[in-house]
């Protein structure tokens, strides 16, 4: 071949395998692309779930859960693209589809499921029974229940970290935390804390995990590996639920009978401001990007969404009555 026609064959197909590179990579960032974030809002009193687009502050569906299901719990997988939901009065789970925003399964767990969370793929669903003073784990591709835990008097808030094989429990009427191996499923550590127990929040790093005391109306703070409490932080009246900033260094607490939400330097253990909220807030939970706290309104069936810039409430979106959402209801990817 003449060596002007060689280089022009060269340059042709380099042209080619560029365009098909190109091409692939657009491709990969359309199949890549992070699915939107949502905020799943149980409204206990309208057996409905609402469902919020973080990017917008909106109501994109309400998903009807079930007559006299009384939903309240929450939890949200990392990467399973599923919701779980506790029922109370209909004795089970419901299962939502992230990506369908529909209900795909209904699993029966029990007297009274209120607090409940998942692992980060979704594959291990865990609730808490109010009643039955145990922890149910359920293997979700099944939907059987694979394993039960006897803890504590009405366990309630529970939290889940995957890398050290932990679930944490609050024992609201035996004011105290367990530590349980979620391989072995038994108990490492039994800790006193407040009164009343109920919220949990856990640090990114896993060392650190706050404990909401209702009665006591204070936050214990446990250190995971001594597995003990090492300060205790005053908040408003009737504490309920907390969320932390993604970075760990600020800690957002519910106060519902202060109508206020306490936030925290978890740095220096005190309350660096006290923002009013709608009547009887419940649930909190935090955006990804940490730019905005969604506030649960139990007593007005509302959600306030505050700023993280300004602490101040930007918007109040009408959702349904009893809005609850206890537990970790804003999906994440990280």
């Amino acid at each position: 071949m003449p060596e002007q026609h060689c280089l022009v064959f060269i340059k042709a197909a380099f042209k080619k395998v560029a365009f098909f590179l190109i091409c692939m990579n657009m491709l990969t960032a359309c199949t890549t692309a992070a699915s939107p974030s949502y905020a799943f809002i149980t409204n206990q009193l309208s057996d409905s779930v609402s469902v919020v687009d973080t990017s917008t502050h909106k109501i994109i569906k309400t998903i009807a859960i079930g007559e006299g299901k009384r939903p309240a719990g929450i939890a949200t997988s990392k990467t399973g693209h599923q919701v779980f939901v506790s029922n109370p009065e209909g004795m089970e789970i419901a299962i939502i589809d992230t990506e369908t925003l529909v209900v795909t399964n209904h699993i029966p767990v029990g007297a009274g499921p209120v607090g409940i969370v998942s692992n980060n793929d979704g594959t291990r669903a865990y609730i808490a029974d109010w009643y039955q003073n145990i922890i149910s784990v359920v293997n979700v591709e099944t939907a059987k229940i694979i394993a039960t835990i006897p803890v504590g008097k009405s366990p309630a808030g529970l939290i889940v970290d995957d890398l050290q094989h932990r679930l944490y429990v609050a024992n609201r009427d035996d004011n105290t935390v367990m530590i349980i191996d979620t391989q072995y499923y038994g108990i490492l550590n039994t800790i006193d804390v407040g009164t009343a127990p109920f919220g949990l929040a856990l640090s990114p790093d896993g060392k650190l995990l706050y404990s909401i005391n209702v009665r006591s109306s204070n936050v214990s703070v446990i250190d995971t590996q001594q597995a003990k409490v090492v300060d205790t932080i005053a908040v408003g009246e009737w504490p309920y639920c907390a969320a932390l900033s993604p970075n760990g260094q600020t800690l957002y607490v519910t106060n519902q009978d202060d109508s206020t939400i306490s936030v925290i330097d978890t740095r220096s253990s005190s309350i660096i401001d006290t923002i009013d909220v709608g009547d009887s807030p419940e649930g909190v939970d935090v955006t990804e990007n940490g730019q905005f706290i969604y506030v649960a309104n139990w007593g007005e069936g509302t959600v306030s969404i505050i700023s993280s810039a300004t602490n101040k409430v930007i918007l109040t979106i009408e959702t349904g009555k009893g809005t609850r959402a206890f537990g970790q209801f804003i999906t994440k990817t990280h």
